[in-house]
């Protein structure tokens, strides 16, 4: 076999190594343990190479091996394995979400129930309205003071002579906000032609339950008006409120709508209800499916091989056949957790079954270490691995003599399967 073949077809390939891949000394002896048993008790064959053979052999060894690492991830039981990723999940997402913001994390706050009563508001000053072209305040300079959270910001804008009310406030209006201090002032109009000035903060809540911001003058023109009196910035039409709810019962209260819970979950609160809302942990179905996929991909990866090459070929290599025995009588597990099969043997995920298998538990046992499928998987996977020539056809030179003591090279099936790359050991 040409390596330069080898090598073109590695290019096409997601070359990836993975974790699962990677062996110590024992699991590498076993490896050769296993190829040199698989290695004295197999006739030597005469294997006529054409490209649609290489091509095969080596796409269902790939495929076999990525089968297998997906296998490997489903079936972990530690800590970190997929079945263990949590996420928070509310009963009433409309009142209140929750999200886990460490879902690796061991210990999680107990199952917890909150009534939001009351959520966290802006404050919202409307100033008074004026006619447009019209001309208030005289030109000069206008010095005034913005108190935010205590937190003072002092403020100078000059109004120019003849400048109309819509220039005034619009052009205040643009230097309130882009000076950043936690206030958006922008235009208003209720009435046609008339123009006015609203103001609401950027926060919600209010620390000790008194205005977010108040806004002062601090010159006057000669007829002893100001900037904020004139217009009336000081207006308040909608006070600032802290959230307010009850969280296993008792009444809580918080300047804004989202808090985190034990450095654990992040709470929203969404909107007041007359009933509580029961936060407890599942199973991250979406991590979960992932992995499915990822299964089903490698599954359909190998099936998909097998047709190309027998419709290239026409020799059958029977690995279909026994792909549906690996799946044996797993296959009304795999249909009750959403995982079925088309008229062409491909796998086909029902994403909404599947979910309702990974909360129920039936996705963990049916892919679970002890698993039976689990088992049946892995030892076909393996034997794929290690001779994945026995699916294509050959001619038998001679037979293995065992009458003697057994002879073999543990590398042998190395000059077929590229066994000597330390990435497939």
């Amino acid at each position: 076999m040409s390596t330069s073949v080898y090598n073109n077809l590695l290019t096409t390939y997601d070359f990836r190594p993975t974790t699962n891949q990677v062996h110590d000394a024992k699991e590498l002896r076993s490896v050769v343990k296993r190829i040199r048993k698989q290695t004295q008790s197999s006739p030597v064959y005469l294997v006529n190479f054409t490209n649609e053979k290489q091509s095969f052999v080596l796409g269902i060894k790939e495929a076999a091996m990525k089968m297998n690492d997906t296998m490997q991830t489903l079936a972990d039981d530690s800590s970190q394995s997929l079945f263990q990723k949590k996420k928070a999940y509310s009963s009433d997402v409309s009142q209140v979400g929750a999200e886990l913001i460490d879902s690796d994390r061991e210990s999680l706050p107990s199952a917890f129930t909150i009534r939001t009563k009351q959520l966290a508001n802006t404050q919202v000053n409307q100033g008074k309205e004026f006619y447009e072209t019209g001309k208030g305040l005289s030109a000069g300079t206008y010095q005034f003071k913005v108190m935010v959270n205590d937190v003072g910001y002092d403020f100078q804008y000059n109004i120019r002579k003849d400048a109309n009310h819509r220039e005034v406030i619009q052009g205040l209006s643009n230097f309130i906000t882009k000076a950043r201090i936690g206030i958006v002032a922008e235009p208003y109009s209720q009435e046609a032609g008339k123009i006015g000035m609203r103001l609401e903060s950027t926060m919600v809540g209010s620390p000790d339950g008194r205005e977010s911001f108040i806004l002062e003058d601090k010159t006057l023109d000669t007829s002893g008006r100001g900037l904020i009196d004139y217009y009336g910035l000081n207006n308040v039409v909608v006070a600032p409120k802290n959230a307010i709810f009850e969280l296993n019962g008792n009444e809580k209260t918080s300047m804004a709508n989202e808090f985190t819970l034990e450095r654990a979950v992040r709470v929203s609160l969404r909107n007041p209800s007359d009933t509580e809302a029961k936060i407890d942990y599942r199973p991250d179905s979406e991590v979960i499916l992932d992995g499915i996929r990822d299964f089903v991909s490698s599954y359909n990866d190998m099936v998909d091989r097998e047709n190309t090459f027998v419709k290239h070929t026409e020799v059958s290599t029977g690995l279909q056949a026994e792909l549906r025995s690996m799946i044996g009588t797993s296959h009304n597990e795999l249909e009750a957790c959403g995982i079925s099969f088309d008229k062409d043997g491909f796998m086909e995920l029902d994403t909404s079954l599947a979910s309702e298998a990974i909360e129920s538990g039936e996705m963990r046992e049916l892919f679970g270490k002890d698993s039976s499928l689990t088992h049946r998987v892995f030892a076909k996977t393996e034997a794929i691995k290690i001779n994945p020539m026995d699916y294509i056809d050959k001619k038998v030179v001679s037979y293995p003599n065992f009458g003697k003591p057994p002879r073999g090279y543990s590398y042998i099936t190395s000059l077929y399967s590229g066994l000597l790359f330390n990435y497939y050991c």
